[in-house]
């Protein structure tokens, strides 16, 4: 173990110390990093200053740490390094944050001085080892291991304006810095780079080292790097015009040839980054793709490799250029927006062909793919016209595929690697590929790919093939690609490779008839409710300080207390459940305590309703409510007091509209009257209505941007104001109100449905559909369906305003609206933020407001497809997040929403964060409709 090394690296400094490392020196383990602090009496590290990084291969992980510790030790100061093997290996991985990548060891000098020292050192120590560059720092030297940076040490990270923690370093002046972990390197403009200033110390000049794009940023390296007419050469020969993507182990660039103008690719490897867990390095992999390349390409299932070029440390792989698009692309722009579920059967038959003969291709010649997925079949733009065939298909990103009966360790995609291939023994057998091969039909079949949380390996567990059959069969009842491939699937992704039929079986499934669809079997919604909300109060850990419940990746760094990634969403729809799940009441007085213990120790109070304090004081009041707890509700109250109604940013998820729905809850109409005024007087006019932008200047991620959703635009906005004037009878917030809802009128994008009433359960045969852009001058393709942005939450408002004030204009859109959620309910993940969950809630918003039963049962629908996808985890079903493969809390992104959805389904009330009202109202807030019912029958009327 490499904590092991690292004791007895310093055990020359003394005796044993308390920590078990040796000498007065102690060790802490947070189960990634091991971080070891010099013996008493050696100056505590600064809060900011210049660090140093040491990278290095695994093969040489324990000498390069004994040669940095053996330093350190010499001239102490504190220093961490990723603890094992396994933790190195995700340093050095492909899937590694690229700002991240290669740092194994970091050292916090105690001054510019023993920076100095230790950088030079260090670098002597461990000159001559292998080890991937850090993209995010300096290279002391040109081949060095160690890499510096200026950046924060141990200062406590600030709560930035869009709810997520960021370390901010500080200028002798005041001056603020943003301390970014970048691809490339940054430096605040205070600092001056202490090994330039003493370049006597330095063994070559100090540079950035090569990155991804090395051989286009630094242009250096035999042959290339020079600065052509089309781009930065390579080899002398190739201009990189563009880059496609990046990644740890290195870019994807367009490029031309030189000599004859060809179109090229050009894919990177750079040294000692490791693309598996059996360490095989990048440079490596792409050499053996290149052999598999020209292996291929001869029988036309290939690019053709053209050169392979060593450059800096990277290897660069140039290929020919062949003008298409992934296979995932393909599908999503064959998907109907009629409310079918799949590629429709004339065109999704000739793909399925065309793919079956694409991999009868490949086995012929000997090769297993290994990691056969949407992203690696490419749609040729030169392929005969009208429907696909063979010759419009080929394959890409080859570094997996390797001779069949090859022993070559874990490979796939998850939701296409077959059973067998996450071992690190795996055989390469045509059965992987013929097991992946029935993912690609199941997203011809349903426009998702066939990824699902793992069930845990206990009896009774379900597998993820029956829950994907089940899946599939809710397609299958409209969708006749699903329903003709469903047999096909169930044969070739069967978990035994013995049991998966032939290429030959598979031709001839796809040329049969299609059968009845197959019945699936629903989970029972009270058992899905019942056992998700046991499986919250189980998973509470109000013993650690970081956060009460996990979350999602994207919410790591957000506040732990916000509604949309930490605990208010969890502890609101648990107050809301007491009455059906009182075993909860334990964990909901928990979760109380626990958040106003995190909130009194955080100074950022940000106003925002999902990502701010708003939402979480809400959810403490609910939670008093619900719990008859008048001292817990006064708390609340007090939490809320310091929350601004004033903001620069207008919205509800991070602004002054989700304080002022807090102040409406609270009961406190003078202050959300006030924040209306200033909302009103913040709008701004386009040529297509009233809009609120974020300003320009404002310090934010979202600044400069006007969107129409609910989350961050119009929507949002305009329900507020709405709910002020329900609250007051103000008619200055009325007319701001109506004033929206021009705005989402005049930039609605309609579409007809699908014929025979394909739009929903009890749907109408040539309905209209409305759908609305993130902001008004998206492309015309840009149609979204969901509560953050789109149908569900433009809805949410506009239906709220038909009833409240009977404008017929606005229940015809939030019937629109209605039609392009139903249509759309195939092609969503569960969540409540973009999701089923919240396009679920609207749909209960609509049946409360118009009695059609289609709506209700729209609904109902989307709790069996939400169902559908659930896990059993700890002998209880437990639904996932929006990753689709874990099963995190939170509630916009997590499984609460769905939750939330389900009970509101099955107990009926007000709608959570929209309906300013506490957790035992029996109703909505929006006064009963005062003018003519909207019907089906107007839907014709809908304003284009």
């Amino acid at each position: 173990m490499l904590v092991e090394v690292a004791r007895a690296a310093v055990a020359g400094a003394g005796g044993s110390g308390e920590g078990g490392v040796a000498g007065g020196w102690g060790a802490g383990y947070d189960g990634f990093w091991c971080t070891v602090r010099p013996p008493e009496g050696v100056p505590a590290p600064p809060e900011q200053g210049w660090k140093l990084h040491v990278s290095a291969a695994a093969t040489v992980a324990a000498e390069v740490l004994s040669a940095v510790a053996t330093v350190i030790a010499e001239d102490p100061c504190t220093f961490k390094f990723a603890m094992d093997r396994e933790t190195l290996h995700q340093v050095n991985s492909r899937n590694s944050d690229r700002g991240s990548a290669g740092k194994f060891i970091t050292v916090y000098p105690a001054d510019e001085e023993q920076f100095r020292r230790l950088a030079a050192e260090l670098h002597l120590a461990t000159e001559g080892m292998p080890g991937p560059v850090v993209l995010s720092d300096r290279q002391f030297a040109p081949g060095s291991l160690v890499h510096y940076r200026y950046g924060a040490f141990s200062g406590r990270a600030e709560l930035g304006n869009d709810g997520a923690y960021r370390s901010i370093l500080t200028g002798p002046d005041g001056e603020r810095f943003e301390d970014v972990r970048a691809a490339t390197y940054r430096c605040p403009p205070w600092a001056a780079d202490p090994l330039r200033e003493a370049p006597s110390l330095v063994a070559g000049p100090a540079r950035t080292g090569a990155g991804e794009a090395g051989a286009v940023r630094n242009g250096s390296g035999a042959g290339g790097g020079a600065k052509g007419g089309g781009g930065v050469l390579v080899g002398g020969r190739y201009a990189l015009t563009a880059a496609v993507r990046h990644s740890a182990k290195g870019g994807v660039f367009l490029g031309t040839d030189t000599t004859d103008g060809t179109a090229v690719v050009v894919k990177q490897a750079r040294a000692h980054i490791e693309v598996d867990r059996a360490g095989t390095e990048a440079r490596s992999a792409l050499r053996h793709e290149a052999r598999m390349l020209a292996e291929l390409a001869g029988h036309g299932l290939t690019a053709r490799p053209l050169d392979l070029i060593e450059q800096q440390d990277s290897l660069l792989l140039v290929q020919q250029h062949i003008a298409g698009q992934p296979l995932g692309s393909w599908v999503a722009a064959q998907l109907t927006r009629d409310g079918a579920p799949d590629v429709p059967w004339e065109r999704a038959q000739p793909m399925a062909l065309a793919l079956v003969d694409l991999l009868e291709r490949v086995h012929r010649v000997g090769v297993v793919l290994r990691d056969l997925a949407p992203g690696n079949v490419l749609v040729r733009d030169d392929g005969p016209a009208g429907a696909p065939a063979p010759a419009a298909l080929c394959l890409i990103d080859l570094e997996l595929a390797c001779a069949a009966g090859t022993r070559a360790g874990t490979a796939g995609t998850p939701g296409y690697r077959a059973p067998e291939q996450r071992g690190p023994a795996a055989v390469a057998d045509p059965a992987a590929d013929r097991y992946a091969l029935g993912g690609l039909l199941f997203l011809l079949a349903t426009g998702h790919d066939p990824l699902l949380p793992e069930a845990e390996q206990l009896p009774g567990a379900d597998p993820v093939p029956e829950r994907l059959d089940r899946w599939l069969a809710l397609a299958a009842r409209t969708g006749r690609t699903a329903r003709q491939l469903a047999p096909l699937i169930a044969e070739l992704r069967a978990p035994d490779p013995a049991d998966r039929c032939s290429l030959e079986r598979a031709r001839e499934l796809l040329g049969a008839p299609a059968g009845p669809p197959p019945a699936p079997a629903a989970q029972p919604l009270d058992r899905l409710l019942r056992d998700g909300l046991r499986r919250l109060t189980e998973t509470a850990t109000p013993h650690r300080p970081d956060r009460l419940w996990p979350t999602v990746p994207g919410g790591l760094l957000t506040d732990p207390c916000n509604v949309q990634h930490g605990a208010a969403g969890v502890v609101a729809l648990l107050a809301r459940a007491l009455t059906v799940h009182p075993e909860a009441e334990p964990t909901l007085r928990q979760a109380v305590h626990w958040i106003e213990r995190r909130c009194a120790a955080e100074p950022v109070v940000l106003p925002g309703l999902h990502f701010g304090r708003s939402g979480t004081a809400w959810a403490l009041l609910d939670a008093a409510e619900a719990l008859g707890d008048p001292a817990a509700a006064a708390r609340a109250r007090r939490l809320a007091e310091p929350v601004p109604v004033r903001w620069p940013n207008p919205d509800v998820c991070h602004g002054a509209a989700g304080a002022g729905f807090l102040r409406l809850r609270l009961g406190d109409h003078p202050a959300a009257l006030a924040g209306a005024r200033a909302l009103l007087a913040a709008a701004g006019e386009e040529p297509y209505g009233t809009v609120w932008p974020v300003p320009k200047t404002f310090d934010s991620g979202l600044a400069g941007i006007t969107h129409l959703g609910y989350g961050h635009g119009v929507a949002g906005v305009g329900a507020f104001l709405l709910a002020v004037h329900l609250a007051t009878g103000d008619d200055a917030a009325l007319d701001g109100a109506r004033r929206a809802a021009r705005t989402l009128a005049a930039t609605v994008r309609s579409g007809a449905g699908g014929p025979g009433g394909a739009g929903g359960p009890g749907g109408r045969g040539g309905a209209v559909a409305g759908w609305w852009p993130q902001s008004a001058g998206d492309p015309a393709s840009v149609r979204l369906a969901h509560w953050c942005s789109g149908s569900s939450g433009v809805g949410s408002f506009l239906v709220r305003l038909w009833r409240a004030t009977g404008d017929a204009e606005a229940g015809e859109l939030a019937l629109a609206a209605g039609q392009a959620v139903l249509d759309n309910r195939w092609h969503s993940g569960t969540s409540a933020c973009h999701g089923l969950a919240g396009d679920g809630e609207f749909l209960l918003d609509l049946a409360d407001a118009t009695g059609e039963d289609r709506f209700r049962d729209g609904a109902a629908e989307f709790a069996e497809l939400i169902g559908a996808r659930a896990v059993l985890r700890g002998g209880l079903l437990v639904l996932p997040d929006e990753t689709g493969t874990g099963c995190a809390a939170a509630y916009g992104t997590g499984t609460a929403g769905p939750l939330a959805f389900l009970l509101r389904l099955r107990e009926g009330g007000p709608r959570l964060w929209l309906d300013p009202v506490g957790p035992g109202a029996a109703a909505a807030t929006a006064s009963p409709n005062p003018g003519t019912p909207i019907t089906s029958a107007r839907m014709t009327e809908v304003r284009a």
